[in-house]
């Protein structure tokens, strides 16, 4: 049997999973089928009012990567952060975040990377921008 591209099966099961999750909670939700770079998912809530989510997935507990097109403000975008374990049995964490607190995260972590740099004395070389899965986990944004 050949063996499978793990972050390709990881991207897709954070996205069935959180089609999954608001679907359950009443939401009408259609896939983009990676047609639409910007959107995973096309969502309508309960009340009517559509919006759209970029899903990024994760199966270890690294750096979330993102494209910097996504840093343009888009009111109606909301992003899902997924941990996908490895571990069957070991449940995901979803972490959902309004367009406001997606930059903001950005920004701290970008903060987070300038102090390092000053530590260290000198730049990164360029790489390819990211949220670490640590600075999700210790906000609460459902209080937000």
């Amino acid at each position: 049997m050949k063996k499978r591209k793990k972050t390709y099966q990881t991207q897709w099961a954070g996205q069935f999973g959180v089609a999954h999750e608001l679907t359950r909670r009443g939401y009408l939700v259609t896939l983009t089928m990676g047609n639409a770079p910007a959107t995973d998912l096309l969502c309508e809530s309960p009340s009517g009012v559509a919006f759209s989510v970029q899903v990024k997935s994760l199966n270890s507990k690294t750096y979330f990567l993102y494209q910097e097109s996504l840093l343009e403000p888009n009111a109606s975008r909301f992003f899902v952060f997924v941990l996908v374990p490895a571990d069957p049995p070991c449940r995901p964490e979803y972490f959902v975040l309004n367009n406001q607190q997606f930059q903001d995260i950005v920004k701290e972590q970008e903060n987070l990377l300038r102090e390092k740099e000053k530590k260290r004395g000198k730049p990164y070389k360029k790489f390819s921008p990211g949220i670490n899965y640590g600075t999700l986990a210790q906000h609460n944004f459902l209080d937000a």
